[in-house]
């Protein structure tokens, strides 16, 4: 016999790992987005209840990649993924340019800014010098544009 259950995410009967994930998901209040991933993932055939439990038990990381974070550990934790404007993952060392009046030379030419320091809330230190120089400004990550 088989037979079709129409049910929010929140509501499903996980077991196991799938349980244990599904929990995060209710406590950090994204079941909504991850249960539009699922659709998207089964779009051609409707899942069983094991094919479910089995994608939340074993494709963590590939929701919290869904959800915007580098891993399964990173959005349990609640790391926050700092991107530029074209969603490209920020790293210490990269070069941007950043779109603030700070960051345009008298000719208003842009500067080359090197990140230098991710000051873990939501800001760069930024030099447009040597590494070695003692960075003097810094930036929203939205308003940076990697080069």
């Amino acid at each position: 016999m088989e037979y079709k259950v129409d049910c929010d995410l929140d509501q499903f009967d996980a077991w196991s790992g799938g349980k244990d994930t599904l929990d995060v998901l209710i406590d950090k209040g994204v079941c909504d987005e991850v249960q539009s991933f699922i659709e998207e993932v089964f779009c051609d055939e409707i899942p069983t209840e094991t094919q479910i439990n089995d994608f939340l038990w074993f494709e963590r990381d590939a929701i919290a990649e869904h959800l915007g974070y580098e891993d399964w550990d990173a959005f349990e934790n609640g790391e926050e993924i700092y991107k530029d404007i074209n969603g490209v993952k920020l790293e210490i060392s990269d070069e941007v340019h950043w779109d603030d009046e700070a960051g345009y030379d008298e000719e208003g030419d842009p500067y080359v800014f090197t990140i230098v320091e991710d000051r873990g809330d939501g800001y760069f230190n930024l030099s447009y010098g040597d590494e070695d120089e003692n960075p003097e400004r810094w930036a929203y990550y939205t308003e940076l544009e990697i080069i």
